[in-house]
């Protein structure tokens, strides 16, 4: 039976705060009705977690097929994502972190904002904002500013549906959207590690003559990073995921950056990129690899884009603060 909404997870190595954000889901799911929607788990943790990972799982909704959990060998966050979509079958899919809770009502207040605008070809991502637990300083935000580089530091939150540069999850889209973006592309075909990814799938809809928006509502709420080292307790081990993929951490920034928009785009980032995650990588030595690995995904996407990155930047459409007026309508209430 074809679904309402799916909600896309990928998991690696966790397993106490993969159940907590599963349960999560479910509670904030009901207001839409639990059987017109789907959680979608592609996990790729080790064999031996893996293993015990249905302990930790509410059995009842498995049975159900309400929550669905699928297995991949290979340890990439892109290609696990990419997988757990095709394994769903939601008109509407919603990608979260496997260790986040939901804010309420905010799977409602972000169908509310795509099916009212279900008429606009336009829309690609709708975001809701997000916040962190533990040492995270940066609170409640729904985009990046790219003012200064394409990476962005985090922007504002909005009390009002306006259109955004790129964010991140938690984010929702039309199936159709994802096709037709090309979801991940390079990142997922070459099982990049991570890095990269939020904002190829977030500035490539923009080029593509999508937009992006912002939907106010509660934020949700991502659990960690945790310090290094915890007092007392070094067993647990938050995600892995910089341990995967066939590349260092944060290479995908670079590919991405090629994709998007040549080697212009690598040069104008390439400070930014080695001040935030040069401990990872010599970005200069992945350079040419970071062509061959994209030069496909970007052939596409200059065959089909209806605007260069440099008239993306001049152009700032994020900033057209106008709205059709069936949007004007969840100003005062997203719900």
């Amino acid at each position: 039976m074809l679904k309402l909404l799916s909600v896309i997870i990928s998991n690696r190595n966790d397993t106490a705060m993969l159940s907590v954000t599963i349960n999560s889901c479910i509670e904030e799911l009901r207001p839409l009705g639990l059987e017109k929607c789907e959680i979608c788990v592609c996990d790729n943790s080790d064999e031996s977690i893996y293993n015990s990972l249905r302990s930790y799982l509410p059995t009842g909704y498995l049975r159900t097929h309400t929550l669905k959990v699928s297995r991949q060998s290979f340890p990439c966050l892109f290609t696990a994502r990419e997988q757990a979509i095709k394994d769903s079958s939601g008109a509407y899919i919603a990608c979260i972190d496997s260790h986040m809770l939901i804010g309420r009502d905010m799977f409602v207040h972000l169908m509310n904002f795509m099916e009212r605008n279900k008429d606009d070809q336009t829309l690609a991502f709708a975001h809701a904002p997000i916040n962190w637990a533990h040492h995270h300083s940066k609170q409640a935000r729904h985009d990046r500013d790219m003012s200064k580089n394409e990476l962005g530091d985090w922007g504002s939150a909005y009390t009002t549906c306006r259109p955004i540069t790129w964010k991140g999850m938690p984010w929702i889209c039309r199936r159709s959207t994802w096709d037709a973006i090309k979801g991940y592309g390079a990142l997922a075909e070459h099982k990049v590690s991570w890095g990269g990814g939020d904002m190829h799938i977030g500035i490539k809809p923009w080029l593509l003559g999508f937009k992006n928006w912002a939907v106010p509502t509660n934020a949700a709420i991502h659990i960690g990073p945790f310090p290094d080292k915890t007092k007392g307790n070094n067993d647990y081990q938050y995600r892995l995921y910089a341990n995967s993929g066939n590349f260092p951490p944060t290479f995908g920034f670079l590919v991405s950056c090629y994709i998007l928009g040549g080697e212009p785009m690598m040069e104008r980032n390439l400070l930014a990129l080695t001040n935030r995650f040069g401990k990872y990588i010599n970005f200069k030595k992945w350079w040419d690899k970071a062509k061959e690995i994209g030069k496909d995904e970007k052939a596409w996407l200059d065959t089909n884009k209806i605007m260069t990155f440099e008239q993306l930047l001049e152009r700032k459409p994020w900033d057209d603060y106008s709205v059709p007026s069936k949007v004007k309508r969840l100003r005062a209430n997203t719900g």
